[in-house]
């Protein structure tokens, strides 16, 4: 087992600031829990990487720009205490909350339609507040919006994408592919209704657990969002009423004129789609020529459904990474004369996205086995395990360490990630499946063999129980918060366990993420779950 990697900024003091323990962390920024000593309070710090200061003039901009933020005083926008740097590293103090991101949520499982209103709203109100002041977010993605302990949400990093990526006269492209809105893609012109298009994609995710769009690489992604009709939201839940898609729809027009003209608009809306699903939408301000949305009332699931007409992008690719930022220059085609050409070009460090990954973790560089890896494969980077001899295949991601933990009463199979993640794979020896009550009570015996001794909280680790869900093919998702002690083999993060009833055994999944990972490593989980085969026994 690898000892965990030492954070030299823990036990350290940033100014009134006491360093207590890291929270969260993502490509280009580290939030810390800390107490401030001079009001003995639990405060959030954001601290930037120090590299950034070797850009003479980043400083500067930093200060102007958090210094705007800073003024913003709106109930549901996350208020910024204070600011300044420490050796070097640029770091911003904030409230702290206790309840998670919507990332955190996501990876739970896709929440009612009627818990989604109260905290979309919400942020809604505060995007509008911040448009009404001339201010863009620009960054608007699950893990930007913050939940405290009673469920209300809070949107964070304002102005953060733009002074990492933005040399203050608006002309760089910043923010995240997979949230990003055509026109902020293109280099173009933005206004707030950029971030309702942003607001939208949450919104897809937040309903089907999963970004509308998948891609290998940042660039193919953006095009994606340039040129590619949205998928119904139906296509991945079926009980998503078309009158919520529509919403989505309207919210993530590939032209700015089409799409709400407030976020308080797009909220409404979906409130009243939420509660009167077969009432159509009507008024919001919306262009009389807007088109209806597709939906998928027709469309059989797994397919795609009829893509609206629309201009094609004709460009001359230039992608750029700051963290997770990245631009593509071009220019529309003919059919939209309106719009001026937009060739840009910029010369910016490039960060590449696995690299800003792989610093999660102090760890040795793994070698991944040995061989072509199968193409093509579910995401970039992964390897296929055919395991034929335990009837199972999954793609995981190579260079995760695999261990065989196998005993006479079950079958394990892990691959980790350093400290931060692990995978495993988990058949019950002996156990024979032929009803649902078999199934039921498969599950009820691994978990009083291997769960209970774990309840309670003198255990090391101790388990908490979080939240649970039954998919439509019958598959049950438990999850659990998993606390260590003070010499952790794991830092502390969440469990989610999936136990699958296949021909006649119970074959389980269990992922595990340390909190300090926040969302990052989401959207390879689900990947790797997707990939999930049982193989034919062997004639």
């Amino acid at each position: 087992m690898y000892e965990p990697p030492k954070d030299q900024l823990i036990g350290k003091t940033l100014g009134q600031y006491a360093i207590l323990e890291e929270v969260g962390r993502g490509g280009m920024a580290t939030v810390y829990r800390a107490r401030q000593s001079s009001m003995n309070r639990i405060v959030a710090v954001k601290v930037l990487p120090p590299a950034l200061m070797h850009d003479p003039g980043f400083y500067e901009r930093f200060q102007r720009e958090v210094d705007v933020i800073s003024h913003l005083e709106h109930p549901h926008i996350l208020p910024i205490y204070d600011f300044g740097q420490f050796e070097g590293m640029p770091f911003i103090v904030m409230r702290y909350l206790g309840g998670g991101s919507l990332a955190q949520m996501i990876r739970r499982g896709p929440p009612p339609f009627d818990q989604l209103e109260r905290p979309l709203t919400q942020v809604a109100s505060a995007l509008d507040y911040a448009h009404q002041k001339g201010i863009i977010h620009r960054d608007i993605k699950p893990g930007n919006i913050m939940l405290d302990e009673n469920g209300n949400a809070y949107l964070s990093d304002f102005g953060i994408a733009r002074v990492l990526g933005s040399n203050m006269t608006g002309s760089a492209v910043i923010g995240t592919p997979a949230y990003m809105s055509p026109e902020q893609a293109m280099g173009g012109p933005i206004d707030g209704r950029s971030d309702i298009y942003a607001l939208g994609i949450v919104l897809f995710e937040l309903l089907t657990g999963r970004e509308p769009y998948q891609a290998e690489t940042p660039m193919a992604l953006v095009l994606k969002h340039i040129n590619e009709p949205m998928p119904p939201a139906r296509s991945l839940r079926a009980d998503i009423p078309n009158a919520i898609d529509a919403v989505i729809a309207i919210a993530t027009a590939k032209e700015p004129e089409n799409r709400f003209p407030s976020a308080a608009d797009m909220a409404r809306a979906f409130g009243e789609a939420a509660r009167n699903p077969d009432k159509p939408l009507a008024g919001y301000g919306l262009k009389k020529d807007t088109p209806t949305p597709p939906t998928a009332a027709d469309t059989p699931r797994g397919t795609k459904a009829a893509p609206e007409p629309k201009p094609r992008v004709q460009a001359t690719m230039v992608v750029t990474e700051a963290g997770d930022s990245t631009k593509v220059s071009g220019e529309r085609a003919a059919t939209q004369p309106r719009r001026s050409p937009l060739p840009l070009i910029i010369g910016a460090v490039i960060v590449i996205a696995a690299l800003a990954l792989g610093a999660l973790v102090a760890l040795p560089a793994l070698t991944p086995p040995p061989g072509p890896l199968p193409t093509p494969t579910p995401f970039s980077g992964a390897q296929v395990i055919n395991n034929t001899q335990h009837r199972y295949s999954i793609y995981i991601p190579a260079g995760w360490l695999e261990t065989d933990l196998s005993s006479s009463e079950r079958t394990v199979h892990v691959w980790q990630d350093g400290l931060q993640a692990y995978v495993a794979v988990v058949i019950p020896n002996g156990v024979t499946i032929n009803s649902q009550a078999d199934y039921e009570r498969a599950i009820a015996a691994y978990e009083r063999t291997y769960d209970e001794p774990q309840l309670s909280p003198d255990s090391d680790p101790y388990i908490e129980w979080l939240d649970q869900e039954t998919a439509p093919d019958g598959t049950l998702r438990r999850s659990y918060r998993l606390l260590f002690s003070s010499n952790p083999a794991f830092p502390s993060g969440q469990t989610d366990r999936f136990y699958f009833w296949r021909g006649q055994r119970l074959l389980i999944v269990e992922m595990y993420t340390a909190y300090s990972t926040g969302d990052t490593l989401v959207p390879t989980m689900q990947l790797i779950l997707d990939s999930l085969q049982t193989l034919a026994p062997a004639s």
